[in-house]
């Protein structure tokens, strides 16, 4: 979706409508997995075979990692929080108010 619309994406940004901090993550994120962000080099000491990993952004909305990420994150709130029965309510505005 980013790659489809960088064009567009740049215009908004050029023009004031993103901010910057969105713009890095979106270029980051378009990124993620190619040797712009970087990457580590391993050589086999016997065959001498090299092998280029590139680094992942790790960011929870990024399309290639955010997945790990987010079962990541779950995993370490599941380990913090208690071990007690809970009830969900969702408090709503009376749509003559809004």
């Amino acid at each position: 979706m980013f790659n489809d619309n960088i064009n567009y994406i740049r215009s908004l940004y050029n023009r004031g409508k993103i901010r910057n901090i969105t713009y890095d993550t979106i270029q980051k994120t378009i990124l993620c997995g190619f040797i712009y962000l970087g990457y580590d080099l391993f050589v086999c000491p016997h065959c001498g075979n090299e092998s280029i990993v590139p680094h992942k952004y790790h960011f929870k909305l990024c399309t290639s990692c955010g997945t790990k990420e987010a079962k990541l994150r779950a995993v370490h709130i599941f380990s913090i929080a208690l071990d007690a029965k809970h009830r969900h309510i969702v408090f709503t505005i009376p749509k003559h108010y809004l």
